[in-house]
């Protein structure tokens, strides 16, 4: 029996803490327009996660249901901005470094307990479920497995949720990025679960539980752009072949998403590459497949670049309406994203406010570029941009701010912060 798609899904990707501040600009601005009141289902995944968590904490806080908030200023961004200024990995790493080793998941649960310190306390099953509220989805991924693994208010994986079971140790579950952190072990009345590691191992955009079950699709992906440096060390070249596989993985989720938002976008196929069918032929191959009866609508962004988004391949006619709408549109220039905010480190160490505020200027702006051209009719309220952080709208400031973000950094001093 056929399905029929509903609710609105918003997907936060991983990235470390360069994540969480993009999203916390992308959040801005979807609460601004009324879109992030409306979302059903949040799919969060490391970096994204963590900020998921702390939107969780501040909407039970206000005994809500959805994400509905008054002074975002005060009540979110500059409450998140200060956690992201405290590094939460560098301890961890010295304190666990031999055990992490000879023990699965130290320094994951260390990330657990820095967490509930930053964050707070709140469990699990206090989130509402899907039918009274905003649900929420902590992706993780099961390395025996090498399969998605979920924390909502009623599940954990095919199991029950725990009533002690804190949210701060899904987010844990789901940023516990390796090497730095070990697989974290989760139990449940004494029994092993899984053992779990970072969810962008698996799907680093968080977009599976969203594209096929809602009506209504958003994807804010943070990840890091793919490096064209040849590499020249030993390490890095082992990396190497590591990052063209999750690139490659990356690029045919990215694909089948537009597909699926925008049937009328052309791909770009290699020379070679076969063709067995059109693409109205794949979307009725989709459609049956999936067993729904309607199609998503919605967005999709990314951090390094507004140029390299659904414009590529779609019609002279729709690239010349996107332009118009982008003549009263602040933002970055292509050139300073690339060579600037993609470089940004993707860590959980201390970012400076600069670094922070650039973040979710690049956030605020990526979102609402995405809704002008593919999802105004989402939008309830007709706010006004407003520009979070003006002080850093030139090329010359945003350079200076992220002039050694790319670097990874140890903070010595505050290694038990």
């Amino acid at each position: 029996m056929a399905r029929k798609l509903q609710g609105q899904g918003l997907a936060l990707s991983g990235g470390g803490y360069r994540a969480s501040l993009f999203h916390l600009g992308v959040t801005r601005r979807l609460h601004e327009l009324g879109i992030l009141q409306q979302t059903t289902r949040l799919s969060t995944v490391s970096g994204g996660s963590i900020l998921a968590g702390f939107l969780a904490h501040c909407m039970l806080d206000c005994g809500a249901r959805r994400l509905e908030f008054g002074d975002w200023e005060r009540e979110i961004a500059a409450p998140f901005r200060r956690i992201a200024r405290r590094d939460i990995r560098t301890g961890l790493f010295i304190r666990h470094m031999v055990w992490n080793w000879i023990w699965p998941g130290p320094r994951a649960r260390g990330l657990e307990r820095v967490l509930l310190k930053r964050i707070g306390s709140r469990r699990l099953v206090e989130l509402p479920r899907a039918a009274d509220g905003v649900e929420f989805i902590f992706l993780a991924t099961n390395i025996e497995q090498g399969t998605p693994f979920r924390f909502t208010s009623e599940k954990i994986g095919s199991r029950t949720t725990p009533d002690d079971m804190p949210i701060a140790r899904a987010v844990a579950a789901s940023a516990s990025f390796p090497p730095v952190f070990g697989p974290m072990r989760v139990k449940k009345d004494g029994e092993t679960l899984a053992h779990l590691t970072d969810g962008g191992v698996y799907d680093n955009t968080g977009m599976e539980p969203i594209w096929n079950s809602n009506k209504v699709v958003l994807v804010s992906d943070a990840g890091t752009p793919f490096d064209l440096a040849v590499p020249t060390w030993f390490g890095s070249r082992l990396m190497r072949y590591v990052d063209v596989g999750r690139n490659q993985v990356g690029a045919l989720r990215r694909r089948m998403l537009i597909r699926r938002l925008h049937p009328g976008y052309r791909t770009v196929r290699l020379r070679g590459e076969p063709s067995p069918c059109t693409l109205a032929e794949e979307d009725a191959c989709y459609m049956r497949g999936k067993r729904v009866t309607d199609k998503p609508t919605g967005a999709y962004w990314r951090l390094a670049s507004r140029k390299r988004g659904f414009c590529a391949g779609c019609s002279p006619e729709f690239e010349r309406e996107v332009r118009e709408l982008e003549q009263d549109w602040y933002g970055y220039p292509e050139e300073l994203q690339e060579s600037h905010i993609g470089a940004v480190r993707t860590d959980l160490d201390a970012f400076t406010d600069a670094e922070s505020k650039v973040l979710e200027n690049h956030g605020y702006f990526m979102a609402d570029l995405a809704v002008r051209r593919h999802a105004w009719h989402l939008v309830e309220t007709g706010a006004e941009f407003r520009v979070p952080h003006r002080a850093y709208l030139q090329t010359e400031d945003v350079q200076r701010a992220l002039r050694f973000s790319h670097s990874r950094l140890y903070s010595w001093t505050r290694w038990f912060a």
